[in-house]
């Protein structure tokens, strides 16, 4: 587990000494994070999901995983709201930090973790919470992130329609779609040309997420990261706040015990990179949510080792 922090850490920090040495620019991190986002990430999904191989009993557990997940991130948006309002979180960069509060790296971090402790049955199970946290990002997340732009649309009938349809033609949720397609199709996906295109370009998506996340710390004081007490209690939050409430909301459900464990281990990551590069997409506050990436993935190689423990123990 801690060689995959080790690694973590030394990409961001690759990213970092070439911002320093002026080798990465404005226009090239600019660049990562759109190749990233809907071109790279979107070949990671159609691969996990178009090389499923699970029983019928497997499908329907994935299914309620990701259901349940779906719920879990409507929860921890109306908590993150209220603690943002609760604490007056100055309101030019609340949004920032209500979406790093609660958005997971259940991606890089979640699928080696969950694969190494719960199997391959777990896998799968981390990739429906992935699955929808990318829906949130590109629902609610985009709304979160605009929600402080002056000219954004009144809501009526028509924008909803045009937001769904928005939604729907996002690469990565039609990643999800055509994922699920050649899953259901029965054909025989992994191994031909078109995975092997899609694996070789999805396995740059996480060092390249990260480069663009150390790059984007160069440019703040990492002093001034840790003395930032929004930087300080979103980490708090995500690392412990959020998974007790998870624990608390999933702990009775009439599920099986790996579904509960996922759901609970899927929600105390830290904080994931698409958080900052949506943020720069929206001129938003990227360094805020890349601060709190920082702080909480250092303080995650202390947290995750003990909520797994506890998850094997209490559920």
């Amino acid at each position: 587990m801690y060689g995959q922090f080790f690694v973590l850490f030394a990409i961001v920090f690759t990213g970092y000494f070439f911002r320093k040495c002026h080798l990465i620019d404005d226009a090239m991190n600019h660049g990562l994070n759109w190749f990233i986002v809907y071109f790279a990430y979107p070949c990671v999904i159609v691969h996990n999901i178009g090389t499923l191989d699970m029983a019928a009993s497997m499908l329907r557990d994935f299914i309620i995983t990701f259901i349940l997940s779906i719920a879990a991130f409507a929860v921890y948006s109306l908590y993150s709201l209220g603690y943002a309002k609760l604490r007056k979180f100055p309101k030019e960069n609340s949004n920032v930090a209500e979406m790093a509060m609660v958005s997971p790296n259940n991606g890089f971090m979640g699928f080696p973790v969950s694969q190494i402790f719960f199997g391959q049955a777990g896998f799968l199970m981390m990739i429906a919470h992935n699955a929808a946290m990318n829906v949130y990002f590109f629902t609610y997340g985009l709304v979160l992130l605009r929600r402080n732009n002056d000219d954004r649309e009144r809501l009526t009938a028509a924008a909803v329609v045009k937001a769904f349809i928005k939604v729907i033609l996002n690469p990565n949720i039609l990643a999800l779609f055509i994922g699920f397609g050649i899953y259901l199709s029965g054909i025989e996906f992994e191994g031909t040309p078109v995975d092997t295109y899609l694996t070789y370009i999805g396995n740059v998506a996480t060092p390249m997420a990260m480069i663009f996340i150390g790059s984007s710390l160069a440019e703040k004081n990492i002093r001034e990261i840790i003395r930032d007490r929004v930087v300080i209690e979103g980490t708090i939050n995500k690392l412990i706040l959020v998974p007790v409430l998870t624990f608390a909301c999933v702990y009775f459900l009439p599920v099986s015990a790996l579904i509960r464990q996922i759901i609970v281990l899927g929600g105390c990551f830290p904080v994931a990179a698409t958080v900052a590069m949506l943020a720069e997409q929206e001129h938003q506050d990227k360094n805020l949510a890349s601060g709190i990436l920082f702080l909480s993935t250092l303080f995650s190689m202390a947290t995750i080792p003990l909520i797994i423990r506890l998850l094997t123990v209490l559920i």
